[in-house]
């Protein structure tokens, strides 16, 4: 997959040129659901999901909420149990089956009726379904009635957390989702400014904030030139430490790699560094991140750092970021005329 944020529009954009072209959420961090503890986490959930052992899915989630628990390469334990509770499995299931999944999750909030847990699943499930409807073409190829469905499911996802708010404060994906609402639905710059701002007060060390804020801010959307690479600085200087640098880190890692479009130009390659090295100390690097600071490397002409990662990857090359045995081989950055 693509590691490049994937690109959400509303439907009153259809007309307006360029972001009109773009085609999916933001991505999350689906390298790290591979290693083995992550893929432990996601069979235990799935499987009381599909039991319907709502009980043992409010327990998973109350632990991995309130010891803030993250696998390698820093990932949240708490996403990635979102991730495996958001859909049935896959955006090209039929509708039938996401209607039954969404159901599950509703019997799973009248059960528990005063846990955020199901709400944010559903408001999870409600903006991917929302993606099945759509597609992932360009805008030209999409149907009336994809749009229509597109609207709608996102306005349900966003009525489903409004109505879960009072619930909301000790769960912080519940903010992120509202993010990816935002700008879906192309909210203005201060209602996503003070969004953050209560995300921040509910969870400051929820990267997944800064990188839609980061995403939010690019020319393509609602920002203009050099709005996003300010922001990466500015929130991690603000967070501060080894936790700042590691945010700056996961900014860069979303958005300046690795296809052929440098999307934050201005980005400190050292500052980048430093982040890499506190993703390190703090939390332990994944094969993914070193193939990606390998990539970022060469693309700043820092050869002697690049030979540092390439020695410590050997042959495990990724594919989501050299897209080619070939590309890895001859140790350079993909073309910009050769990929999208």
């Amino acid at each position: 997959m693509n590691r490049s944020l994937f690109r959400v529009l509303a439907v009153t954009t259809l007309t307006c040129g360029g972001l009109a072209a773009q085609s999916a959420p933001p991505a999350d961090d689906v390298n790290e659901l591979d290693s083995q503890p992550a893929r432990v986490l996601r069979t235990t959930t799935r499987d009381a999901l599909n039991r319907e052992n709502f009980a043992q899915l409010e327990n998973i989630a109350a632990m991995v909420r309130t010891d803030k628990s993250r696998f390698p390469g820093g990932n949240w334990k708490l996403n990635v149990f979102y991730l495996t509770v958001q859909g049935p499995g896959s955006l090209t299931d039929s509708d039938s089956v996401w209607e039954a999944h969404i159901a599950r999750l509703k019997r799973w909030g009248a059960e528990f009726p005063e846990s955020i847990t199901p709400r944010v699943a559903l408001a999870q499930s409600y903006i991917r379904y929302s993606w099945k409807a759509r597609g992932h073409g360009y805008s030209n190829t999409v149907t009336n009635q994809g749009w229509q469905q597109f609207r709608s499911r996102i306005q349900q996802a966003r009525s489903t957390l409004e109505e879960s708010k009072s619930l909301s404060g000790n769960d912080p994906q519940w903010f992120h989702d509202m993010q990816t609402v935002a700008l879906t639905q192309e909210w203005p710059r201060a209602q996503v400014d003070q969004l953050l701002e209560a995300a921040i007060t509910a969870e400051p060390t929820y990267f997944y904030f800064y990188v839609a804020e980061a995403n939010y801010l690019l020319p393509r959307w609602y920002g203009k030139p050099g709005e996003a690479e300010a922001f990466a600085q500015s929130i991690a200087d603000r967070v501060g430490g080894q936790s700042g640098n590691f945010i700056y880190f996961r900014i860069a890692e979303a958005m300046d790699c690795c296809g052929a479009k440098n999307l934050l130009p201005a980005l400190s390659w050292e500052r980048i560094k430093e982040g890499f090295s506190a993703l390190e100390g703090l939390y332990g690097s994944i094969n993914y991140q070193r193939n990606v600071m390998a990539y970022l490397a060469l693309r700043n002409n820092d050869q002697e750092f690049a030979n540092q990662m390439f020695s410590r990857i050997g042959d495990d090359w990724d594919q989501s970021v050299w897209k080619t045995k070939e590309n890895f081989d001859r140790r350079t950055v993909v073309s910009p005329a050769s990929t999208e």
